[in-house]
């Protein structure tokens, strides 16, 4: 099970009245219940992808819930000249770019 852009639904819970926030509380609620009620000796992987790792709840990124955190940090100058390369080597560049 893939779950891109977590922090939608798994951002810290906060003391608020607004409708929206109550449905994602509880959606996030709902979230834990599951994680929790997967058996180890199911084949079931769970992925979530956030590039706000600093607003996930806590009880999201709880021992036993997360197995493990791969990091991605962003690309060094050297790594973004590659990516444009890949990218633009099929386009028709001029030599005055850089």
């Amino acid at each position: 099970i893939f779950m891109d852009e977590i922090d939608s639904i798994g951002s810290s819970r906060i003391e608020s009245g607004s409708g929206g926030d109550s449905e994602v509380q509880r959606t996030m609620l709902e979230l834990l219940n599951q994680l929790d009620g997967f058996e180890a000796t199911k084949n079931i992987k769970v992925i979530m992808a956030t590039n706000r790792i600093d607003i996930l709840d806590p009880a999201l990124l709880r021992p036993g819930r997360i197995d493990r955190k791969i990091e991605f940090p962003p690309p060094n100058e050297e790594a973004r000249l590659d990516i444009l390369k890949i990218h633009s080597r099929k386009m028709n560049l001029t030599r005055g770019i850089n």
